[in-house]
């Protein structure tokens, strides 16, 4: 069934998928999408990755929730200020629309994060004792920073540009981050105009700022930790440095690993 949800000033529109045989309060599960203008189903190259979790999750006798994200799709909200924080208030937005509904156990309301949804997922259980679980799956354990450092680095590694190229696009990159990060330092750089527009945005400050070391002390609930073996835009190691952070927390709540072999970023079987 279709769900609205008041957030900060406007409405998030999502959908509720229920077991078919549903009786009475059952545990619920919200599904927190990763980056970039992506709708419920959080569709990413033809594949609705949160389509096919919400109807497996649905027959294993979960509510589940998925929402177009802040100004996509049905839902209202605007883009252009919104950083990591803003996105995860969202999901705090949805938790509460949850715990007021009587099909839902409101004790029993966990959040599964993909990709940068994980991050949400963990800023929003830092915050919100209403969750009692959180899955991370993709979800990145270093910084936002160390995260784009190794993806443009993967990246240029892939083409036949000369070394000396490769190198200077990565250092290009690194004093990219730093002006994001201080506000300082884009004369000297002399990118062209819409280089530095793409990059100099709240969003992405807030993206490389990000760092779960700094979260995951704050988060008292149980995590479950799922990584693709093929992943190669959150590599699999970050699975293990989510897993460490977890395990350092004053408070045992508990952590679980797996990893899936042969699955990629998107959650599909691949073979390289």
């Amino acid at each position: 069934e279709e769900m609205r949800i008041e957030a900060n000033g406007f409405v998030l529109t999502g959908t509720l998928s229920k077991p078919a045989e549903a009786r009475g309060p059952l545990p619920a599960v919200i599904l927190v999408a990763g980056s970039g203008p992506t709708d419920r189903d959080e569709n990413v190259a033809g594949i609705p990755i949160f389509g096919h979790i919400a109807h497996a999750l649905a027959d294993a006798g979960f509510v589940v929730l998925r929402y177009d994200k802040r100004g996509v799709g049905q839902s209202g909200g605007r883009v252009e200020s919104a950083t990591l924080a803003d996105y995860a208030e969202d999901v705090r937005a949805a938790i509460r629309a949850l715990a007021d509904r009587k099909d839902v156990d409101k004790r029993r309301i966990a959040l599964v994060g993909h990709s940068e949804g994980g991050s949400l997922a963990l800023i929003a259980a830092s915050k919100e004792k209403r969750v009692a679980g959180v899955a991370l799956v993709a979800t990145v354990g270093t910084s936002g920073a160390d995260l784009n450092l190794y993806q443009v680095t993967h990246a240029v590694e892939r083409t036949n540009r000369p070394e000396s190229e490769r190198q200077n696009t990565i250092q290009l990159q690194r004093q990219i981050q730093q002006a994001v990060l201080t506000g300082k330092g884009w004369d000297a750089l002399a990118l062209p105009d819409g280089v530095r527009r793409q990059a100099d945005t709240p969003y992405f400050q807030s993206f490389l700022a990000f760092d779960p070391a700094k979260l995951m002390k704050d988060v008292d609930q149980p995590v479950l930790i799922v990584q693709g073996a093929l992943d190669t835009q959150v590599p699999p190691d970050n699975a293990d440095k989510l897993e460490a952070l977890a395990r350092a927390r004053k408070k045992n709540a508990g952590v679980e690993v797996v990893k899936v072999p042969g699955i990629n970023h998107l959650l599909v079987p691949a073979t390289t």
